[in-house]
């Protein structure tokens, strides 16, 4: 197969032609030449043309044109015009030039090392846009929507909002406990949105009121200060600027902050001069702040004009039913980074994670998923690899739904088992596992079956219950 960059020269003057491939000569190229215009559409049809080498206008050829039709089979096409002075500075030559930034003007007679230098620009302009593509995939794939996993009726109507103020101006205040996944809301807000410049992020709990105020404004060069220091304002500069734990603001960075939302302006610390900016705010908070406004320590103009529009992130243990996508994607993500097999989760120790309560919430729940996935050497995560506290979540009375999962696993079968008011649950499984043991001769992989538990997991019930019999 041929994996050669294909340039496609077109020209009806055969001389041009010669000089163009002679100077091409020595790059690794598939040359395609087309004599006039339609030619060279037939060839740009049937061919995945690269790189283009076309007058900008003559009487036979229109180089715009053909680069609309090159763009169409292939968005990574490469372009470069031959022309005359006297055509570039028309209309037309200027046009193409405020059009096609990133097109290269040969003027003619031709010059074969210019054109060889900006062939190579070409490539390496096509390789940085298809790198970015990848990135940018990569950074969809990482912030995307469907990153904010589950499918309860709050995250659904999360997406939904997020989807209709991503490429709007508004700012957006994210509100929720610790570990809701704040962070990413944001980061999905910015990388869907119609902003070019970067997404910059403070936390405004890490430091103290001057470095606050230093790295949201930045600082000049000063006699103990031997370099200029950009603040997030400046970087964020046509993009957005994420403020985490906005609620820590002093009232003094506050009243700053203010103002840079009113006029779109700031002075650097300790400096005169005003920088124009244009900069959209997120931020977030796991703190009340109404109540902080009423107590006089957060300014409600402020507070207004950041939560033109709110977004509410659930607990997770109001959306448990999200325990299992989430739970799949972190251990498929895990599997991934640490070049493991494929590992799947048994239903019953999924269920053990949907009774814990997640105080830690999205966070806690990645994390622990984290810990098993690389200490786990079997490809079957059963309750043998979840952490103790979760363990004792799911035995604590009145906290669980194992016994009337216990009673429905083995209300099928012919024998059945007394469960009285204050028994344990430890005595409670003991009993289910000792009957379902009793009921299939003691075959483990058949009461494992029926009790929808791993293998190991009822070996190592019935050794620790002395239900064990070789």
């Amino acid at each position: 197969m041929n994996n050669l960059t294909v340039c496609l020269i077109v020209n009806s003057d055969q001389v041009q032609i010669d000089n163009v491939s002679q100077a091409l000569a020595a790059e690794r190229l598939e040359v395609v030449v087309a004599h006039n215009f339609y030619a060279a559409l037939d060839r740009i049809e049937r061919l995945k043309v690269d790189i283009l080498i076309t007058p900008l206008k003559s009487d036979r050829i229109d180089g715009l044109k053909l680069l609309k039709a090159a763009q169409q089979e292939n968005p990574d096409v490469g372009i470069i015009f031959i022309s005359s002075p006297k055509v570039l500075a028309m209309d037309l030559g200027i046009k193409a030039m405020t059009l096609y930034e990133t097109s290269y003007f040969l003027t003619e007679p031709i010059n074969a090392i210019h054109l060889r230098v900006f062939l190579h620009k070409v490539l390496e302009n096509q390789r940085l846009h298809i790198e970015n593509r990848k990135l940018q995939s990569q950074i969809d794939d990482k912030v995307g929507l469907l990153q904010i996993t589950g499918n309860s009726p709050q995250i659904q109507e999360i997406r939904q909002l997020i989807s209709q103020v991503a490429p709007t101006k508004a700012t957006i205040m994210i509100c929720g406990e610790r570990g809701t996944g704040k962070e990413l809301a944001a980061r999905t807000i910015h990388y869907r949105s119609l902003r070019k410049g970067q997404l910059a992020v403070l936390n405004c709990a890490a430091s103290s009121e001057s470095m606050t105020e230093s790295e949201l404004f930045g600082n000049e060069q000063s006699e103990d200060t031997y370099h200029v220091r950009k603040g997030r304002f400046e970087i964020a500069n046509g993009g957005t600027l994420f403020l985490e734990h906005v609620s820590e603001l002093s009232l003094n960075n506050q009243e700053k902050l203010l103002h840079v939302l009113r006029n779109q302006e700031f002075k650097k610390t300790d400096h005169n001069q005003k920088i124009k900016i244009d900069v959209r705010i997120i931020c977030s908070t796991s703190l009340n702040l109404e109540k902080k406004v009423s107590d006089g320590k957060f300014m409600e103009d402020l507070y207004d004009r950041l939560s033109m529009v709110k977004i509410e992130l659930p607990p997770l243990r109001n959306r448990k039913e999200d325990i299992p996508l989430l739970t799949k994607a972190f251990i498929e993500e895990f599997c991934r980074e640490n070049r493991e097999g494929i590992k799947m989760m048994t239903p019953h120790t999924l269920r053990l994670l949907m009774y814990y309560e997640w105080k830690g919430n999205v966070r806690e729940l990645r994390n622990i998923i984290e810990g098993i996935v690389i200490s786990s050497d079997r490809n079957e995560l059963d309750e043998d690899d979840l952490p103790s506290p979760i363990l004792e979540s799911s035995n604590k009375d009145g906290e669980t739904l194992s016994a009337p999962m216990l009673a429905e696993k083995t209300d099928c079968l012919s024998k059945t088992i007394n469960v009285a008011v204050g028994m344990k649950m430890s005595q409670i499984e003991r009993e289910a596992i000792h009957a379902t043991l009793s009921h299939v001769n003691n075959n483990r992989t058949k009461a494992a079956e029926i009790l929808d538990i791993s293998r190991q997991t009822i070996f190592r019930k019935a050794k620790k219950y002395s239900l064990y019999k070789e």
